[in-house]
């Protein structure tokens, strides 16, 4: 279940960052995809947060 974690929280930060920076190519103003953004980035540091602290 660890590993799973590490896999989903990269995964999801991967992802968020990507977002943010295809919606920054594509407009200049704020939109839902930086709301997405944001939260999967938050998800995935929260996950690795408590990943560690499984251990």
């Amino acid at each position: 279940m660890r590993t799973a974690n590490y896999i989903f929280s990269v995964v999801s930060i991967v992802l968020g960052f990507a977002l943010i920076l295809f919606i920054l190519t594509q407009t200049s103003h704020w939109n839902i995809g930086f709301a997405i953004g944001i939260v999967l980035i938050l998800n995935g540091a929260i996950r690795l947060w408590f990943a560690q602290d499984d251990g």
